[in-house]
């Protein structure tokens, strides 16, 4: 299951400076301004669009060197393994660059009219708050690794969500030992497993998919590059708790007339 959000808020023009150690794990976009983020005496400059992290246990001291527009999303500590086996949560890497900030604000605004219903629905928020986090990553992952080894690993890992990888052929294609392919992946990528990261692509995908779109189970399948979908159909189970339609009845953003 995803994790759930504890709080959200929103500060149009901060002033103020934090020196703090945090209980919690905190997501800040940094949508307007600049300042600066310091951590273990190392100085790094925030430039926006930008987005910062504050994880439980260590001193933080950031803020803007006048004032800046935040966002920001705070998820319980318990939430820290499951945040940084899916790579949202880095912990070496504190500030990071937006490099698409029109689908985040984009993604902004469907949060806040989530926020403002009548009604609200706790799970779509959840899952709103996810793909923000998802899509600032993606994004930076791209920014980050120049080198076409890890891109390569990445592409080949997300095409083979309905197949087994083979991680010997990978390794000799890339001219490495296995060994060496799995030490490449962890320096660049975290402690996240190939397994991990295949599945939290694969449920990331196909929630997107069935709460955004009225696609048929089937269809959802084969844009995973999945031919089996009862295979697909167990997967999902399998690491949501729930059935594909019974994720959709529960979370679904939008309405359809179906014919």
């Amino acid at each position: 299951m995803l994790p759930w959000v504890d709080s959200i808020g929103f500060l149009p023009a901060k002033r103020d400076r934090v020196r703090k150690t945090f209980d919690s794990c905190n997501f800040s976009f940094i949508l307007q301004g600049r300042g600066e983020y310091i951590l273990r005496g190392e100085r790094y400059a925030v430039d926006t669009p930008s987005i910062l992290i504050q994880w439980p246990g260590e001193a933080m001291d950031y803020g803007p060197d006048e004032h800046w527009t935040e966002l920001y999303f705070i998820y319980p500590k318990d939430a820290f393994s499951a945040l940084t086996a899916s790579g949202l949560m880095q912990v070496d890497t504190p500030v990071r660059q937006l490099a698409n900030p029109g689908a985040i604000m984009g993604k902004t605004e469907q949060l806040q009219e989530a926020l403002t219903c009548r009604e609200l629905n706790a799970d779509r928020i959840d899952l709103l708050c996810y793909n923000m986090l998802l899509e600032s990553w993606g994004k930076f992952q791209d920014g980050i690794f120049p080198d076409a080894k890890i891109q390569k690993i990445r592409r080949r890992l997300e095409a083979s969500l309905g197949t087994d990888i083979d991680c010997f052929a990978l390794a000799s294609e890339l001219g490495m030992s296995l060994s060496s392919l799995r030490r490449y992946w962890r320096k660049n990528h975290g402690p996240e497993t190939f397994q991990e990261y295949r599945n939290s692509l694969f449920l990331c995908k196909s929630c997107r998919l069935l709460v955004e779109t009225n696609l048929q189970v089937k269809e959802i399948a084969e844009k995973l590059n999945i031919s089996d979908h009862y295979y697909f159909s167990r997967k999902f189970h399998q690491l949501s708790g729930m059935t594909p339609m019974e994720y959709r009845k529960k979370h679904q953003i939008f309405k359809y007339n179906l014919k």
